[in-house]
């Protein structure tokens, strides 16, 4: 789209579009509904918990397994990263092929078929008895090679859908229409498992309609999505000696970088800033359950919020890009993902103030001078799948109407700080002279520390949420809804401004380049945290992935997009003008 493209006459030329190109683009948007499923109910919601905790059974009762050297989450994360990087280095190649032939849909029809596939046959892992987990972990690394394979194809297909004046418009309906097909099986999901209280048959049988899901609408692309036209293209090749044309233009490629300058200084922002933006979804999850006590039921329904705010979210940045340019734009939401990391950072569970809010509570007993115990709903020692908790009240003895002495619950309330819990002392001799003693364990979420930055959530706690009285959880829906806004935009935009700056002649072959930067962050962000996090600590590892973004956005101030695209479009008519044009 270029500067001086404004909202209407966007609106007036999508409108006044041929009804064939129209149903193109609708067929095209409609592989982002159909693929959208995997990364949200397979990647993210439901199969890593699923298999991480098939997987854990598995090492407990089978520790001389080979599998014992390794930890459930550490496998999760090989397959992820090996499948990943397969696809990464693969796709440029298959990219410059796929540019010299006519065989973009046929690609991505080979990668859906093999990843939808794969997603079915997860519902068949309990034919695998003890090794379930492995036959999930099997299918799901081949499912992640279709699905991160088909998308370099599938985004290479935008440049064909419409000049560059229409190009964020439809980049973002296709981003629109994956938050919503990926948010609606997902609330189906979610609704079937509360109903059927995580029934292992509805578990595999959810994982496999994703399968289902891709398959079935991603037809509505193939049929209506055409193979790009390329002149004079290359026939009559087998697989040798296309692989080998592959790598021998890709080298070409690689020394011809230099008059693609342009481009080269845009993916290496966009290297900077996707990198910490992937690396934020994939550890928020994490982060928010280690660290600040998020529940399973409040991540999922904020995997939701973020699907369906971020739909509308990419249209309404495609508009403010056709008014302030696609640039400007996005990095308006590039400083907003800055902002929402610097206020995850400030995110703290609130102490507890209420006596019912206390997992463990001792009431004195003055005429008999003991104390009587009672528990939170859940922390009982039948509480079947958690082992922490039963070993603590095991060692205590611990069960509602238990009576103590006040020696020895003074003693539990020493034994207590090293622990997630809390205790709530009413009255007596071990109340220290107060109404009610709370004690925390230094594990519990409310317990911020003394790292290097942990004033500043204590600050924020102090400031906002305990006034406002927002507890995490309503945190979590903030942040969820503030990623949804900025996620949508800086996506779509993302996308659409590289395609800008390809040369239409050779897309395959360079957002093989751009699947290739963008699985690289994906390996490379998590690293950083990794490593971050456990040098200082966890929200200095979230204050890292700020720093990447940061770097990425001052970048991206180098970005001439009007070069950028005067530069494809030369080269577009050199390679169809043909050598003696040129």
């Amino acid at each position: 789209m270029s500067d001086t493209a404004n909202a209407a006459s966007i609106k007036d030329r999508m409108k006044d579009l041929p009804d064939a190109q129209k149903e193109k683009i609708r067929g095209w948007c409609m592989y982002d509904w159909a693929n959208s499923a995997f990364s949200t109910s397979i990647t993210v919601a439901i199969l890593p918990i699923y298999a991480i905790a098939l997987a854990n059974t598995f090492l407990k009762n089978n520790p001389d397994s080979f599998f014992s050297n390794f930890s459930a989450s550490g496998m999760w994360a090989f397959v992820v990263g090996f499948s990943t990087l397969l696809v990464a280095l693969s796709s440029p190649i298959l990219g410059v092929i796929a540019d010299r032939m006519e065989i973009k849909m046929k690609l991505l029809k080979i990668y859906t078929y093999v990843g939808a596939g794969a997603t079915v046959l997860m519902f068949f892992s309990f034919f695998f008895k003890d090794y379930d987990w492995l036959f999930l972990l099997l299918c799901f690394f081949i499912a992640n090679i279709g699905f991160a394979g088909a998308n370099v194809f599938y985004n290479a297909l935008l440049p064909y859908m419409g000049d560059e004046e229409l190009m964020d418009d439809i980049s973002s309906r296709g981003f629109a229409y994956g938050y919503v097909g990926g948010g609606l099986l997902l609330a189906i999901h979610l609704g079937l498992l509360m109903a059927t209280e995580n029934s292992d048959v509805m578990i595999r049988l959810s994982l496999a309609s994703v399968g289902i899901w891709w398959w079935g609408f991603s037809v509505f692309t193939f049929r209506n999505v055409p193979e790009p036209v390329i002149p004079e293209p290359v026939t009559g090749m087998n697989s040798r000696s296309a692989l080998k044309m592959g790598v021998s233009e890709l080298k070409k490629t690689f020394r011809e970088l230099s008059r693609f300058k342009v481009l080269v200084i845009y993916l290496i922002a966009f290297l900077m800033f996707n990198d910490g933006i992937q690396t934020v979804l994939s550890i928020a999850g994490a982060f928010g359950g280690d660290v600040l006590g998020v529940s399973m039921i409040t991540n999922m329904i904020v995997i939701l919020m973020i699907q369906f705010v971020a739909a509308p979210s990419a249209i309404a940045f495609s508009r403010l890009a056709e008014k302030i340019t696609t640039k400007k734009a996005l990095i308006v939401s590039l400083v907003g993902w800055c902002f929402i990391i610097a206020l995850a950072t400030g995110f703290c569970a609130l102490e507890p103030e209420e006596e019912d809010e206390f997992v463990y509570r001792a009431h004195y007993i003055s005429g008999e001078d003991v104390y009587v115990i009672s528990i939170m709903d859940g922390h009982e020692l039948n509480l079947k799948d958690d082992d922490v908790h039963k070993e603590w009240n095991q060692t205590w003895g611990l069960r509602n109407g238990l009576n103590m002495t006040s020696a020895e619950i003074v003693s539990l309330s020493e034994a207590m700080k090293s622990t997630e819990f809390t205790l709530y002392i009413a009255d007596g001799p071990a109340s220290n002279g107060v109404s009610a003693k709370k004690v925390f364990g230094e594990n519990h979420p409310s317990q911020i520390g003394d790292g290097s930055i942990d004033s500043w959530p204590d600050t924020l706690r102090d400031i906002i949420w305990k006034p406002l009285s927002l507890g995490i959880d309503l945190q979590w829906m903030i942040l969820g809804l503030l990623v949804g806004i900025v996620m949508g935009g800086s996506q779509a935009l993302a996308r659409s401004m590289f395609g800008m700056m390809v040369p239409e002649s050779r897309a395959t072959e360079f957002f093989g380049f751009f699947g290739f930067i963008g699985k690289a962050a994906s390996v490379i962000g998590p690293w950083v945290y990794f490593l971050m996090s456990t040098a200082v600590d966890d929200r200095m590892g979230v204050l890292s992935i700020l720093i990447i973004i940061l770097i990425g956005t001052v970048i991206m101030c180098w970005v001439d997009v009007e070069e950028g695209i005067k530069v494809a479009k030369e080269e577009d008519a050199l390679r169809r003008g043909g050598a003696e044009e040129a």
